[in-house]
């Protein structure tokens, strides 16, 4: 799986969540080719939430269309771009093509309760790089920076979810460029502390989402 738009997401949705349809997926592919065949992170919001469009599903129509190689990110990683077979397609042969994507799908691990993936070693990483960039990062900072540290989408998105869900930082909109800041106290902590602050924010959420998922379990 992939996460296209890691700071983008996080800005629309901090904990990505399973629930979606094809038809919704279709949604999603018609304004990507409305839009020329690609959007940036920037364009995104504009675009897809006046259609409905939650970033938990955004989430999951791009995982599974990017398994199913209907849609890639550029070189640059700052565009979601569909492949020109979905691009040129006719109506009746792109929803084909999405229900195709979604059969193939492995929904049981599509559907999975959402957690993040990283070690808090790693998370003092980004902490860190965060810090170093003036505790403060835009998406056009991350897409140059971030690579070069080995991070990835997906591990990005989780980092920058689990800070958002943890008040460890906030995250502005769009217009003012997607940029992520550290809480001030994460900002001047000694930068030792960071692995430690990391590995309690991660229990501190684990807690917080066992909560929720029992309560979801009653209704």
């Amino acid at each position: 799986m992939i996460r296209a738009f890691a700071l983008l997401v996080a800005a629309l949705l901090a904990a990505p969540a399973a629930g979606f349809t094809p038809d919704r997926a279709a949604i999603f592919v018609d304004a990507l080719r409305a839009n020329g065949c690609a959007m940036t992170g920037d364009e995104a919001p504009q675009a897809l939430e006046p259609l409905g469009l939650e970033a938990s599903e955004v989430q999951s129509f791009v995982d599974i269309l990017f398994g199913a190689e209907l849609v890639m990110l550029s070189d640059d990683q700052s565009r979601l771009m569909l492949t020109d077979a979905l691009c040129q397609a006719a109506p009746e042969g792109s929803q084909a093509m999405v229900l195709a994507a979604f059969a193939a799908a492995d929904r049981a691990t599509v559907l999975e309760r959402w957690a993040p993936d990283f070690t808090p070693e790693r998370g003092a990483m980004l902490v860190g790089a965060l810090r170093t960039n003036g505790c403060a990062m835009s998406e056009a900072q991350a897409a140059e920076i971030l690579p070069a540290l080995g991070f990835q989408p997906i591990e990005t998105r989780d980092v920058v979810s689990i800070l958002l869900e943890t008040a460890l930082a906030t995250i502005a909109d769009q217009s003012a460029g997607g940029a992520i800041t550290l809480a001030e106290a994460l900002c001047a902590a000694d930068p030792a502390h960071d692995s430690a602050t990391m590995a309690q924010a991660l229990n501190d959420w684990a807690a917080a989402d066992a909560l929720a998922a029992a309560g979801e379990g009653t209704e």
